[in-house]
């Protein structure tokens, strides 16, 4: 038994080292322009050699064969058969662009009948005081309302004759006629002739299960046709783009106003006009939560819940991010309900595409994601990042993105970062790309082994925000925010999870990974549901701990938000005062995981556990060094697994009682450490040793040689646009001589090379021996073995990001917006961003080598 052990151990870090495929980096393949099996070859060749194991296949604009053609589905097939041969597994969008649910041009041509429905308001029409208002309905108005344009009170109008016949009173008025229409979000389809995002091309009615069944049979079913005998092989499932209703009306459907009464047991319809006012009265808040509780569950239930038994049925899987997952209040809007929508998903997903993850930012919703995954039992979290980040984003920017992504939850990253060249755009980066997929391969395989840890669920209040009340997203970020910066994770629920899907096991809520919740903390809100109340009273009855945050009397609802009382016994529960996180909470939470000796609000964590082996990913957020004790779970042995090089490294810990153990974290500026705590784990190639800087042994900031675009020059060290290049991307060689008596140093004492501000990559020759590539901090080497005495060579190879070419002239742009207008093609849609990503890649024109460039001496440190 024990040798079978140690085996599984080192089959563990020999796949942590080269992990099976289908983990870490997906590349999204855009299939545009003319396809050729020659391009399709090479393309798969390079992705290959990335060291990419998966690929999302999508169509990009002006792509031929079109969308949907039979020749569209062939050159598929050639793909998937190339890609099985090289050993890498597929994705497919289930469109032609973006959102899901329109099949190209499919449902204006064949469906016209099954398109997107809203109810809207269809016609203002303004009355004076004393004048009287007649006129017939048409058949598809739902309800007409009067507006006082002087107050903006407002008063229903009776339509049950199918007329209108009003006096207006004393004032002056409008009255709004509130109809259904075909209505749709905005979609951009490939084939548009300008490449833009608009209302031409119908997305489906996500409310119909007809128009899905529809969906299903124009898209998946013809995939299958093509490709079906690689489902659960090399196809692993279909991929969904951001469903929503971006429409200035709410959503509608044919059959909704019946299916509502059969749950809510009254008419809405008298109170829909009521929804489109800026103030609205109690009752009809009252109304609109119920409206979005029926439409956000059939939303669950007919779009996405198809979708993830059609794929189910078929062997693969089903993934799919929303719409705005870092704006809950604006996705309630458009979606309803976010834990509805990933209920059905194989693989739960966000995307960070506008930079809403930023060095500056607070941004925990990917946790949204990984929290369904974990309440679920999916093994995989999915974002698609970077799409609009700008073309010169850096690899220690991508790298910080991904790994604040990685520490909540995700797994899974959807880019075409890694693509070589964009559009016109060569990225000097290339050379450095395999460094940072095998880092993410590395760590997406480790982090998807196992259960998750985090024993608190963080409630998150849906009910509030279809009430209206959007102070209480505030409020939940906020705790969520304050947690995360106390070392204590969690996970979001929500009241299904809580009433159907978790069971009730020795005090704690256990979830389908086999994890548990010891303590359910609920953010200040103004309204919950009975069912929900007694199922936490159970809980706590059981042994578990539900604390009410900022307590105050809330409205508890039945079946219906029509029906609702004040009142409540929570005698049960712990009720606190404060909103926040504070010391006194700490204390009544469960017993923490990871405890650091100070405060430390940029040291984030995440524990997994598999089989007897403990899992933490660290990560420093910040751009101080960490260095601090901690305590964590854990008994057995400590190794730091390095993402980097693939090397296990013992790390000096001690046991600290109560299946814990102690060791000293050391994490440099953005630095992760992935530290496994276990019995039996492999031999280590290394034993982790601290080292403190002893200070600065030679300043090598002056007097370079520096060969740029072909010419050499002695200078400073400065910005390449001082130097004469500003619109210059590419690589750059820096030369200099020095002498360093090395019978001056110390014996022990060990050497490093420190450039702390490289813009944005180096690989180091010292001596003609290379020292290595960096793409991120720390910019270090060491250069111990390779100083010789007398005058040593130091040679560094710089390279900067697209951005130069791109944006250091900025009338190179106003050409491109003019010639890709003209045209429609993908560069056409990469430029209608233009206002987003420019400043970004503005501020990544600066590049080079700067001061300081310094041989930093060390030491070991005291243990």
């Amino acid at each position: 038994m024990m040798k079978e052990r140690e085996e599984e151990i080192e089959n563990l870090l020999s796949s942590f080292r080269n992990p099976p495929p289908g983990h870490g980096v997906i590349h999204w393949w855009i299939l545009s322009g003319d396809l050729s099996e020659k391009k399709i070859s090479e393309e798969i060749n390079q992705i290959s050699d990335l060291g990419i194991s998966s690929v999302l296949l999508a169509a990009g604009h002006g792509v031929n064969p079109r969308y949907l053609s039979d020749a569209w589905f062939n050159i598929i097939k050639l793909i998937v058969d190339r890609a099985r041969e090289k050993g890498l597994l597929v994705w497919i969008a289930d469109e032609g662009g973006y959102p899901s649910g329109f099949a190209g041009d499919t449902f204006n041509v064949k469906y016209p009948e099954l398109r997107m429905k809203a109810l809207l308001v269809s016609e203002k029409i303004n009355v004076q005081g004393g004048q009287t208002l007649e006129m017939d309905l048409s058949e598809n108005t739902v309800g007409a309302i009067a507006v006082n344009l002087s107050n903006e009170t407002a008063m229903p109008l009776d339509i049950s004759s199918g007329k209108i016949k009003w006096v207006a009173p004393e004032g002056s008025w409008q009255v709004w006629l509130i109809k259904h229409h075909f209505c749709t979000s905005p979609t951009r389809y490939v084939h548009h002739p300008q490449g833009a995002k608009d209302t031409t091309y119908s997305l489906c009615d996500y409310l119909n299960p007809k128009a899905i069944s529809a969906f299903l049979h124009e898209v998946h079913e013809k995939y299958k046709a093509y490709i079906g005998s690689e489902f659960g092989k090399s196809v692993l499932g279909f991929f969904g783009d951001e469903p929503d209703y971006s429409i200035p009306g709410i959503p509608w459907t044919e059959n909704i106003f019946e299916e509502f009464m059969k749950r809510k047991g009254y008419d809405v319809r008298p109170f829909i006009p009521f929804f489109f006012l800026k103030q609205i009265p109690e009752e009809a808040k009252r109304a609109r939560a119920d409206y979005w509780d029926v439409w956000s569950n059939i939303f669950s239930n007919v779009f996405f819940r198809l979708q993830f038994e059609w794929c189910e049925k078929n062997g693969i899987m089903y993934t799919v991010h929303l719409n705005h997952e870092d704006n809950m209040k604006i996705l309630v809007r458009t979606e309803g309900d976010f834990f509805r929508c990933m209920r059905y998903t194989h693989v739960p997903a966000i995307d960070a595409i506008w930079r809403q993850i930023w060095m500056d930012k607070v941004a925990d919703f990917p946790k949204l994601a990984s929290s369904v995954a974990h309440i679920f039992g999916r093994r995989f979290v999915l974002s698609e990042s970077f799409a609009v980040y700008g073309i010169g984003l850096s690899l220690e920017q991508a790298k910080w993105v991904i790994d604040h992504q990685l520490v909540r939850g995700v797994n899974l990253i959807l880019t075409e970062i890694f693509s070589p060249k964009r559009f016109t755009f060569t990225n000097p980066q290339f050379i450095h790309f395999p460094a940072l997929i095998k880092y993410v391969n590395r760590l997406s395989f480790l982090l998807s082994l196992g259960q998750p840890c985090a024993q608190i669920a963080l409630y998150y209040p849906s009910r509030d925000l279809w009430m209206g009340n959007e102070d209480a997203d505030r409020k939940v970020w906020r705790v969520a925010q304050q947690l995360l910066e106390n070392q204590r994770d969690f996970d979001f629920v929500d009241e299904e999870s809580l009433l159907t899907v978790l069971k009730i096991d020795n005090g704690g809520f256990r979830n389908l990974s086999g994890q548990t919740y010891r303590a359910v903390i609920i953010p200040q809100v103004s309204v919950l549901s009975r069912k929900l109340i007694e199922r936490l009273k159970e809980f706590a009855e059981s042994g578990g701990r539900v604390i009410f945050l900022g307590y105050k009397p809330f409205m508890v609802v039945g079946d219906s938000f029509m029906t609702a009382e004040r009142s409540v016994d929570l005698s049960w529960a712990i009720c606190l005062p404060d909103e926040d996180v504070t010391p006194h909470l700490l204390k009544i939470l469960p017993e923490p995981d990871v405890l650091l000796d100070r405060f430390i609000p940029s040291v984030k964590y995440l524990h997994r556990r598999w089989f007897d082996v403990d899992i933490f990913f660290f990560f420093n957020e910040g751009a101080e060094k960490v260095r601090c004790k901690a305590i964590v779970s854990g008994s057995g042995s400590l190794q730091v697994w390095d993402a980097e090089s693939g090397r296990n490294i013992s790390l000096d810990g001690r046991p600290a009682g109560n299946g814990k153990v102690e060791f000293m974290l050391n994490l440099e500026p953005y630095e992760t450490k992935l530290i496994l705590i276990g019995p039996s784990l492999p031999k280590a190639d290394a034993q982790e040793i601290p080292l403190e800087p002893l200070g600065t042994v030679l300043d090598l900031s002056d007097n370079w040689l520096i060969e740029i675009n072909g010419e050499k020059r002695f200078s400073n060290l400065k910005c390449w646009s001082d130097l004469g290049y500003p619109t210059y991307s590419g690589a750059v060689l820096y030369r200099k001589e020095f002498y360093l008596p090395l019978e001056r140093i110390p014996e022990g004492t060990r050497l490093f090379l420190e450039c702390r501000n490289v813009r944005y990559s180096a690989r180091v020759w010292l001596n003609g021996v290379y020292l290595g590539e960096r793409a991120w901090k720390p910019f270090r080497w060491e250069i111990t073995k390779a100083l010789r005495p007398g005058i040593n060579l130091l040679e560094i190879e710089v390279r900067n990001t697209p951005a130069a070419e791109f944006a250091g002239d900025l009338r190179k742009i106003e050409v491109l917006k003019h010639e890709s207008s003209k045209r429609g093609d993908q560069m056409a849609v990469f430029l209608s961003y233009l206002q987003i990503f420019l400043k970004f890649d503005v501020e990544m024109v600066p590049s080079g080598l700067l001061p300081p460039v310094e041989i930093i001496a060390y030491g070991e440190s005291g243990r």
